[in-house]
């Protein structure tokens, strides 16, 4: 017979005799725990993890309740009769020290304000929307991707090197063991490894890119975001395209029927992401920005206001294809019958809601990627293993995109800034707790 422990009964923190039987959003009798957020007259705004919620203590110890400080964690005994909570019994299981003068159940500040004090806005509503919002888009995006063969993948956090197409954005370095390396910005190389090996592969990255300060009120950036990378290899433009769109409408459906009630009222609309999506080219964007009285630079990419404003003329999600070579990093395989141009895409957003996607077909030839490499004056022994994995045909043609989760999120909320469709804002220019 095993010898047994000599512990039979381990020792429990003195916060784990209160028990929770019920939550707030429930009505009847039970025990709570339960923080108070904020206080109108006689009424207590309490939050737990269904919510928060105003109830107006009475019974026995409801004054006792009411003269708590804010952020006061308690457990109450007693019941939910419509707008009002009966208090049999009451016990303070953490008291603040200093009671909080942030009001997180107000409307999030400016952006920047809120980036600096996302860690008390996480307890409102609003947070927790995105969250669940977040997680829906992850969900059935896996779920989707899943069911059609594809692979998820760890990414890697650092590498010698990372991607330089950056559109006016610095990569960030660090050092360890007396090497220089680089946070990922993106993942572009290892999806091309990847692919090469499973064909059909995807990641949910983290990806850290320093931005223009200026960058701040442009609504759509951060300096640290998600991408749901996916790669495919021995595909066609065609092919990742279309999975695209039917990845939007798939997700977009299913968390209509799960959670229509967080939206935007005009994400109620069913046939919103209904493929296929319209296309404009390149040259027809520019002549287009021209008529709302932009003078965009051939051969550079559309600024963001440029982009915005075409947005804003279109209700509906819309291909923007064919970039200029000069304007991308180089990975990009070109237009056979145009090499000046490259087999390529951004998807953009209705509503002055701008870029959400991009991606195209990969350049795999040695010879044409070092002849890349160069022209962009980067130091082609950082990229040593891909290339060598080029010269002896260890990359696959593939072809695959981005989606930035942040912008999504942000545009199924009808939120005005990506900072309040992260979970933790990291804004330009912004310290970041």
């Amino acid at each position: 017979m095993a010898e047994e422990c000599h512990l039979t009964r381990l020792p429990n923190p003195s916060w784990s005799k209160f028990k929770r039987t019920r939550l707030l959003n429930q009505q009847g009798p039970g025990e709570f725990l339960a923080w108070i957020a904020g206080k109108k007259g006689r009424t207590l705004v309490l939050r737990d993890p269904s919510g928060a919620r105003e109830l107006r203590p009475s019974g026995p110890m409801g004054e006792q309740l009411l003269a708590l400080p804010l952020e006061t964690l308690v457990w109450v005994r007693g019941r939910v009769e419509g707008e009002n909570i009966v208090v049999e019994d009451l016990a303070v299981v953490n008291r603040p020290l200093v009671e909080r003068t942030v009001d997180y159940l107000t409307s999030p500040p400016d952006p920047r304000r809120y980036a600096e004090l996302y860690y008390w806005y996480v307890r409102g509503d609003g947070f927790r929307r995105v969250a669940l919002t977040r997680s829906l888009v992850l969900k059935y995006s896996r779920e989707f991707l899943d069911a059609n063969g594809f692979i998820e993948l760890e990414p890697p956090v650092v590498g010698v090197v990372s991607d330089p197409g950056l559109r006016g954005a610095r990569k960030l370095v660090t050092e360890a063991y007396g090497f220089r390396l680089e946070l990922m910005s993106s993942l572009i190389m290892y999806k091309q490894l990847m692919a090469s090996v499973f064909e059909k592969i995807y990641y949910v990255a983290r990806n850290v890119r320093e931005e223009p300060p200026e960058n701040q009120s442009s609504g759509r950036h951060l300096f640290e975001f998600t991408q749901l990378d996916v790669e495919w290899g021995l595909s066609s433009l065609e092919d990742v395209k279309g999975l695209a769109e039917r990845l939007l409408h798939y997700v977009h459906k299913r968390v209509l029927e799960e959670a229509p009630d967080v939206l935007h009222e005009r994400l109620l609309d069913r046939s919103l992401f209904n493929p296929p999506f319209p296309v404009i080219t390149y040259e027809e964007a520019l002549k287009k920005a021209d008529e709302l009285g932009f003078k965009e630079e051939w051969g550079r990419e559309l600024s963001f206001q440029a982009e915005t404003a075409i947005s804003s003329t279109i209700n509906k999600p819309f291909w923007l294809m064919f970039f200029p070579k000069q304007s991308r990093g180089f990975y990009y395989y070109p237009l056979e019958d145009n090499e000046a141009l490259n087999m390529d895409f951004n998807l953009i957003l209705p509503w002055g809601f701008g870029e959400v996607l991009d991606g195209g077909c990969r350049e795999y030839r040695y010879n044409r990627l070092l002849e890349r490499i160069k022209s962009l004056n980067e130091d082609v022994g950082k990229y040593g293993w891909f290339l060598e994995l080029a010269l002896n045909g260890g990359i696959a043609p593939s072809c695959g995109w981005g989606l930035g989760v942040e912008r999504l999120v942000r545009f199924m909320l009808g939120l005005k800034h990506v900072a309040y469709a992260t979970l933790h804002p990291r804004l330009p220019g912004v310290l970041p707790p």
